[in-house]
């Protein structure tokens, strides 16, 4: 079966914590990483380092690919099935211990997208990921 869409993600780590954000415009969105979809042709990895930029505006270090997640959930009465690639890395020293950040380029074309970046202790964080991203956190 052929995912609807092919996605990355990527736990950003530095002093054992995770790199984390919300969304302050839309306070009911559960707490994610950084990542993004995969476009046409793209290389994977390719896809990861673009998506992690344009999200937190830092370039990604060193990305590590952790594994492949099939992914699956409903929405608005649809089943989606989305192939997801996990992946780590580090981030610039010069990243804060909190940030905003727009994404000016959402996928569905929208408005900007305001994301609040923040990090959380590994084992926090893998308890309050939303939309299964905690997946592949044991993998860290």
């Amino acid at each position: 079966m052929q995912p609807d869409a092919v996605k990355v993600l990527i736990y950003a780590v530095r002093d054992g914590h995770l790199l984390v954000f919300d969304e302050p415009d839309f306070p009911d969105v559960q707490l994610q990483v950084p990542g993004g979809t995969v476009e046409s042709g793209e290389d994977i990895v390719a896809a990861a380092g673009r998506e992690f930029e344009a999200e937190t505006g830092f370039a990604p270090r060193e990305l590590h690919p952790l594994g492949v997640q099939d992914y699956r959930f409903e929405k608005n009465g649809r089943d989606y099935y989305h192939q997801r690639h996990y992946f780590r890395c580090g981030i610039s020293e010069r990243a804060p211990a909190t940030w905003l950040h727009h994404e000016m380029t959402p996928f569905d074309g929208g408005d900007p997208i305001g994301f609040r970046f923040f990090w959380l202790p590994i084992e926090t964080a893998s308890k309050r990921l939303g939309h299964g991203m905690e997946a592949l956190i044991e993998h860290l």
